[in-house]
């Protein structure tokens, strides 16, 4: 591994909720909840859609990404890969399946900051809890999602699962874990974990490397909490190559499975280095909290994306080069602030205000070369006529300030109702500029140079109830319906390219009904909800009178549906877990970039129905686990013309630990159907071939995994 030196950042903060710090956060119970609130409150009055799945739980299925994480949360798909990697993801929440819908908080700070959620980077060792709230948080996180949020939670400082575990795995794969708790010095705990492993696909030279380390430290002193986090993750990833291509209406099916197109060497590499230092304190009435996080980014990419043509067609059919693909290299920083500071105050039992102020900076440049090369159907590159020359030279920045002023009011006028509302006055400012220089002549030519900047002041807010319709010793009914309405900026997804675009931000009011019972004793447990959400000022595309369609505002797009998920506890070794969702998502006004209008069409890659089913078993004495999961995925659209539909699928996923003197043995399998269905489409594959072909990324192939744990 490279050498590496990580920058010291100083800076101190707070984040808190009631007399909880952020690290404490880790030892509430799975009913109660910090991510829609800020402050521990029980998921029964919150009126929105949440779910909370423990360490505990995640250690009994074998998860080990997102997708395996969120499999048997209601409406959700966590599926792995996309344009950030093989160890990235792209969640659906609600049907949308976006890059930047979601927003990803780690330990309460947004991971990813003003640009796209670092997902590579989350790695599930020392995870206390996973919060999954459906829909966005207007007031709490302001212009920064849509569809939900999704927040992990680490163990607490000097609270950590302490032990070792050595793993192996198939294709290609093994790691070592690290959990300790770190003496204690003075009252000040902490704790450290790291993780070393690499992982192998199907897909030919596809693989990712994790050098993650977590540090935790926390100290109470004269009635306040300090504590800080330091986060190092070096990523080095070989991307995969195996997409599925699109020309038109046309899939090409002829190009063999797990063949990896890209470029010799190709490499998605990062370096990324994260401190936050908090400090809380106040009484369980009043309390105060400040927060600030610094995160460093860097990226060294090769990579490369097949033309639909390349060998269907004459040397001289597309662009007329004779190449078969297009590709890039490039370099890439990116610098993430993220301040918070709020008071939380209790006006007697039934009202509470939370009222403060937070800033995301967000600073990303990129210089990349774009080239052509010549590569076989077989998935590798030969030397060519005008292979690798360097076609074009790029430069690109952009900077983004997201601030807002905030309060929330949490108003229970008695032991049946809970109200919870507030506003949020957001200001956004975006500035970019680019570069680009054609080199593709007998000299050097600016081929575009421009800078465009944007600065908008917005409302968003919420308003929800509760009513606790009836209750019985653990059981009981609440009702909850809420409204919401939030803005974002579009997506910079930082590829390799210069123009300048900066469109307005896209809105949307969101509108959900549910219902939340606990039965048998709190034996079963279900939370069932419908819901709408309408897009509009999106991106569509319009004529520019020149007679081609550029990008645009003025897209309105609806999601709307039906989600369900339930535990019942069928006695004290064994749970049933299950989720089932109908999802509509269809344009209402949306001009494609051929000028046709869709409206009226399924949104492409959301699939009509998600379910999953899981079976989890301990032993009494917790000597052994088992659990077995199967989740469905219904048929989507592949394309926004709606002429090419992808039949659905199921994946099964399985797990077995046993305890064997002081070790556990553990033994997992991953998508042991082998299904290798398209479930992320490139947001790069058609901006950077010139024949504009679409590529959709499959589902990673069967894996197993045999560990060994030893306690410390």
């Amino acid at each position: 591994m490279r050498s590496r030196v990580m920058a010291v950042l100083l800076g101190v903060g707070v984040y808190a909720g009631a007399t909880q710090a952020a690290d404490e956060y880790a030892k509430l119970p799975d009913s109660i909840e910090v991510t829609a609130t800020r402050i521990p409150e029980a998921i029964d009055n919150i009126p929105a859609s949440i779910t909370v799945v423990s360490g505990e739980q995640l250690r009994r299925v074998g998860a080990n990404d997102l997708r395996t994480a969120l499999t048997l949360v209601g409406g959700v798909e966590g599926t792995p890969g996309g344009d950030a990697g093989p160890a990235g993801s792209v969640p659906a929440i609600w049907g949308l399946r976006e890059a930047d819908a979601f927003l990803l908080v780690v330990d309460n700070v947004p991971w990813g900051g003003a640009f796209n959620p670092a997902t590579p980077s989350v790695d599930l060792t020392g995870v206390a809890r996973i919060e999954i709230l459906r829909g966005a948080a207007p007031v709490m996180f302001g212009a920064t999602s849509f569809v939900g949020v999704i927040h992990v939670i680490h163990e607490a400082a000097g609270d950590a699962h302490a032990g070792i575990e050595l793993s192996g795995s198939s294709p290609g794969g093994g790691g070592l874990t690290f959990q300790a708790n770190l003496p204690t010095v003075g009252g000040y705990r902490q704790s450290l974990s790291a993780n070393l492993e690499r992982r192998g696909y199907k897909d030919d030279r596809s693989s990712f490397e994790r050098y993650h380390a977590l540090y935790r430290g926390a100290l109470d002193f004269s009635g306040m909490r300090f504590h800080v986090d330091g986060d190092v993750s070096i990523l080095p990833q070989k991307p995969s190559g195996d997409l599925l291509l699109r020309d038109g209406p046309e899939l090409h099916t002829e190009l063999p499975i797990n063949a990896n197109f890209n470029p010799a060497g190709a490499k998605l590499d990062q370096d990324r280095y994260h401190l936050a230092m908090g400090l809380d304190g106040g009484s369980k009435d009043n309390s105060w909290a400040i927060t600030l996080a610094v995160t460093r980014t860097t990226d060294d990419i090769l990579r490369g994306f097949l033309r639909g043509d390349a060998f269907n067609a004459p040397p001289d059919a597309g662009v007329g080069d004779g190449l078969q693909a297009d590709g890039y290299s490039q370099s890439r920083g990116i610098t993430d602030v993220y301040f918070d500071a709020h008071i939380s105050r209790s006006f007697g039992p039934q009202l509470n205000l939370t009222y403060g102020i937070d800033h995301m900076h967000g600073d990303g440049s990129e210089n990349a070369i774009n080239f052509g090369y010549c590569i076989d159907q077989s998935g590798h590159e030969y030397s060519c006529d005008g292979a690798r020359h360097a076609d074009e030279i790029v430069q690109s920045s952009d900077q983004r300030e997201f601030s807002g002023l905030y309060v929330q009011m949490d108003y229970k006028p008695n032991d049946r109702f809970d109200v919870l509302g507030g506003l949020r006055l957001n200001s956004t400012h975006e500035s970019a500029s680019g570069l680009a220089i054609n080199n593709t002549g007998p000299a050097p030519v600016v081929a575009f140079v421009g800078s465009e900047s944007q600065q908008n002041t917005k409302l968003s807010g919420l308003l929800g109830a509760s009513w606790h319709a009836w209750s019985s010793g653990k059981d009981a009914l609440t009702f909850y319906g809420d409204y919401r309405n939030s803005f974002k900026p579009l997506a910079i997804d930082f590829g390799p390219e210069a123009e300048v675009q900066i469109l307005k931000p896209e809105t949307a009011d969101s509108y959900e009904l549910g219902a939340k019972l606990r039965l048998l004793d709190g034996a079963l447990d279900l939370d069932s909800s419908v819901f709408r959400m309408d897009f509009r000022n999106g991106l569509t595309f319009a004529d520019n009178g020149a007679g081609a369609f550029v990008r645009a505002n003025g897209g309105e797009t609806r999601f709307q549906g039906f989600e369900i998920e339930a535990k019942y506890a069928l006695n004290a070794s064994l749970q049933l877990l299950a989720q089932f969702a109908d999802h509509d998502a269809k344009f209402r006004s949306y001009i494609n970039n051929n000028g046709a209008n869709v409206a009226g069409n399924r949104v492409e890659m959301s699939p009509r129905t998600v379910a999953g089913l899981g079976l989890i078993y301990s032993s009494p004495a917790g000597a052994a686990t088992a659990a077995v999961i199967a989740n469905a995925i219904g048929s989507r659209m592949l394309n926004k013309s709606n002429s090419i539909e992808a039949g659905g699928y199921t994946t099964v996923d399985a797990n077995l630990s046993y305890q064997l003197g002081r070790c556990r043995l553990r033994l997992s399998g991953y998508n042991l159907t082998d299904r290798r269905d398209p479930v992320a489409e490139s947001e790069l594959q058609g901006g950077v071939t010139v024949t504009g072909t679409a590529g959709y990324y499959r589902l990673p192939g069967r894996s197993l995994s045999l560990g060994i744990h030893v306690p410390l």
